[in-house]
């Protein structure tokens, strides 16, 4: 585990040692990542999932793609809401898409490995591109957004679930320490290091707050439909529609 020796706040301090620390950081959490998300949020991962997922609007035959799919979890929720539509799941980590892989799925659901930075897909292909802690994960939101507005079709919808800072300075000071610690003895126990998820808090401190990230998505012709907080305020749901 000595590849996590320097702290994480050291391996996001730019996009390209974001990206590695994501690569290692995922190949190594990947044989448990599925448990370590069920406990660090309680049981509760999957339901705010399903909860994503019913709030997707009604499409007969759409491209849907999962960012940051993981072990596929929200990929097959996908692909069972809509069962005559294509659905990709497009991860960074070859470990993880194994993983998913493994565990299967329908034929219309199908995995890539690739960039948030630089999608493996042609602009104006997607009718929906969905992400569960995806976004705080991209080594430049700026950049990832960019290529979601391109491969997004105008009228096109996408919905992210991601952790959400607090509203005060000191929310997000004791929300830093909490997540710091209990997300961190997680990947100590399952991974044998408190970098594993506990990176967590660093990443989440890096990451907008809720208006600035509005505005942000607005900056890139992503208009909110609807935003929701979940799990007291700790975690957000952002259901958004490309407008030109």
């Amino acid at each position: 585990m000595n590849r996590f020796a320097r702290k994480g706040k050291e391996w996001l301090d730019t996009p390209d040692r974001k990206r590695a620390f994501n690569a290692a950081h995922f190949a190594v959490a990947a044989p448990r990542y599925d448990v370590a998300t069920i406990a660090m949020s309680f049981g509760m991962d999957r339901r705010w999932k399903r909860h994503l997922v019913a709030g997707l609007p009604a499409l007969a035959r759409p491209c849907c793609v999962d960012l940051a799919c993981g072990t596929g979890d929200l990929s097959r929720m996908l692909a069972d809401h809509y069962p005559c539509g294509q659905i990709i799941g497009i991860d960074l980590s070859r470990e993880m898409l194994e993983l998913a892989a493994a565990n299967g799925g329908p034929p219309h659901l199908s995995y890539l490995q690739g960039d948030m930075h630089t999608l493996p897909l042609a602009a104006g292909c997607c009718d929906l591109i969905t992400g569960s802690y995806a976004l705080r994960n991209a080594p430049d939101l700026d950049c990832a957004l960019t290529e979601i507005t391109r491969v997004l079709r105008p009228g096109g919808h996408a919905a992210f679930l991601d952790f959400s800072k607090a509203v005060t300075s000191m929310g997000q000071h004791w929300q830093y320490y909490l997540l710091r610690f209990w997300c961190g003895l997680w990947g100590r126990l399952l991974s044998g290091s408190w970098e594993v998820h506990g990176y967590i808090a660093e990443s989440l401190r890096r990451f907008p707050g809720e208006e600035e990230l509005v505005r942000l998505m607005r900056r890139h012709d992503l208009e909110p439909l609807v935003q929701k907080r979940l799990f007291s305020g700790m975690l957000q749901l952002l259901q958004l529609r490309r407008v030109t």
